[in-house]
């Protein structure tokens, strides 16, 4: 892995340091970004039930003069000039009508507001559905057979008694209901839709003159036959981006209000894209800074170190770093000179020893840095799966006595240990002579210093774990410990087997025992560990190539591993 430098790691740092600040601003960005949406929604619902409790009164308005018309005399006198004139009165003054007509029960013209030559409208959908139903019936669209223009029926039908004796039908007029809707003066992309219980638009804004009289595509007719009212994101027919707010009605009209996505987030863009120049700032800003200190007060100086050191390298004895003064690199730099002086006058009585010298300083700094690295990973996760002080202080305290004794073994010889003796010597501590305990056997073997190592505070871990909870927690239990090397090819297999102690079972949660069995051991010999929580005892098995367990692994490596 390429290695950083200072300034790369300060600039790092600070992005670090700025990143909760980053993610509290995004975090507010996208929370704006979503309320927007959100109030689009609201809005265009809320949009979309005003219009929809207008278009009720003007059909609840409609209707309100069909039941007067029914009951005015004169349009029961059948065919003739008082009636089609006194529905002409009426006409004029209702900007909404287009043409009144009264119809028999067979559907024949009785009289009619315009004059017209049209005679039967006992074939209409309206005329057939109020005789039928015998009720007030809000129509689809058509086109009005006396004025040839686009028109909504809606019909009455005048009862006596149970029989339908004749139906008065009012065409609202679409052009009225289409100045309506202009009305309401749509901005921003906004739209309102209003088409029959069909889904053929009557009125619409923007674009009237492209959609009315034409059906609602099939893919949102469900919008119109849906039995409650909602919102939905969709791209309209003119190609706009749009939340609409739909309130279907099957007895009377569907409407739906649009609400521009785009017009709806203009201004939470404006915070987005500030808050983005915000970010960019707070990003560059800091890291000119950084990027200047680290190159004038950190990078320079060490350049002028690294030169001195690389010229009295490549052999110019002479070469000095020249620096002085009380700051940090020139305090390290005078005492680069002063060494550099030293060095050069016991260069020659020290050149016999240095190998030796060097050799002995790396395997003590090997060693060192693998007790630390073992010290620290037994003390984090002690200390972590303890419940109290006492059981975590006793608990560390075992543990680097079971280490102790490992590498008591290894004093011998740092590269290895006796496979047998590490055994015995990791159970001595849970052995009564007087009553021996565990049972013994497999052949000795010199395994590498981390094999015994390992393998020592796994057997540690096993034995603390019976005497809690397993064969060592009563006076029965028995233990036994065998291993095998493999021949030609076949595995080094080691088992641990308890019996006689209490019926175990699989611990609610993974404690160091189960982390240095299952993990360690499993990484440092490369093996299969197995770990059956029979009802007779724990049982631990490990599989593993006997070229993983003879073997020593390189300083990294080890590093690595622990």
């Amino acid at each position: 892995m390429k290695r950083r430098s200072v300034t790369a790691r300060l600039l790092l740092l600070t992005l670090l340091a700025l990143m909760p600040a980053m993610l509290v601003l995004i975090y507010n960005l996208i929370s704006a970004r979503q309320a927007a949406y959100r109030e689009i929604h609201i809005n265009a619902l809320t949009a979309g039930h005003v219009a929809s409790l207008e278009v009720r009164r003007i059909v609840s308005s409609v209707r309100s003069t069909l039941e007067v018309l029914s009951t005015v005399p004169i349009t029961r006198t059948g065919p003739g000039r008082p009636c089609s004139d006194y529905l002409r009165i009426v006409d004029d003054k209702l900007d909404m009508i287009e043409s009144i007509t009264v119809l028999d029960s067979s559907g024949a013209l009785q009289c009619a507001s315009q004059p017209t030559s049209a005679t039967d409208f006992s074939d209409r959908d309206y005329f057939r559905d109020a005789v039928d139903r015998k009720e007030f019936i809000v129509g689809t669209y058509i086109i009005d057979r006396i004025t040839g223009e686009p028109a909504l029926p809606l019909a009455l039908p005048v009862l006596e008694g149970e029989r339908t004796a004749r139906v008065v039908v009012a065409y609202l007029d679409l052009n009225w209901l289409g100045a309506r809707v202009r009305e309401r003066e749509l901005f921003g992309g906004n739209a309102l839709t209003i088409a029959d219980r069909n889904g053929i638009i009557l009125a619409r804004e923007p674009f009237p003159e492209r959609f009315v009289g034409t059906p609602i595509p099939e893919e949102y007719q469900r919008l119109v036959r849906a039995s409650v009212p909602g919102t939905l994101e969709l791209t309209s027919q003119d190609g706009t981006r749009r939340v609409i707010g739909y309130y279907p009605d099957q007895e009377s009209l569907y409407v739906s209000a649009g609400t521009s996505v785009e017009s709806g987030l203009q201004q939470v863009g404006k915070v987005t894209r500030f808050g983005l120049a915000v970010i960019a700032l707070a990003i560059v800003g800091p890291f000119l800074v950084v990027w200047w200190a680290g190159h004038a007060l950190i990078r320079r100086p060490a350049r002028q170190l690294v030169r001195s050191i690389n010229a009295w390298r490549a052999g110019n004895e002479s070469a000095r770093t020249g620096m002085s003064g009380d700051g940090t690199f020139e305090t390290i730099g005078g005492a680069i000179d002063a060494f550099m002086d030293e060095l050069a006058l016991r260069r020659e009585q020290q050149q016999k020893d240095d190998r030796m010298r060097q050799m002995l300083i790396r395997e003590l700094d090997h060693r060192i840095k693998n007790i630390l690295s073992m010290v620290q990973a037994v003390a984090r996760q002690t200390f972590r799966s303890s419940q109290s002080m006492e059981e975590a202080s006793e608990a560390f305290f075992r543990r680097l006595h079971a280490m102790a004794g490992a590498h008591q073994l290894l004093t011998k010889n740092w590269q290895s240990a006796s496979l047998k003796a590490t055994v015995e010597t990791a159970i001595q501590p849970f052995e009564d002579p007087a009553h021996p305990r565990f049972s013994i056997d497999g052949p000795d073997l010199e395994v590498a210093s981390k094999i015994a190592l390992s393998l020592s505070m796994a057997l540690h871990e096993l034995c603390t774990n019976a005497a809690k909870y397993g064969a060592l927690s009563n006076d029965a239990g028995r233990i036994e410990i065998r291993w095998c090397f493999g021949e030609g090819g076949a595995p080094f297999t080691f088992s641990w087997t308890e019996q006689g102690g209490p019926s175990v079972e699989r611990p609610s949660r993974e404690g160091f025992g189960t982390v240095m069995i299952e993990r360690v051991l499993s990484q440092q010999l490369d093996a299969e560990v197995t770990l059956e929580y029979r009802p007779d005892g724990l049982r631990c098995d490990v599989r593993s190539r006997m070229t993983d367990l003879l073997g020593t692994a390189s300083e990294e490596e080890e590093a690595a591993e622990i």
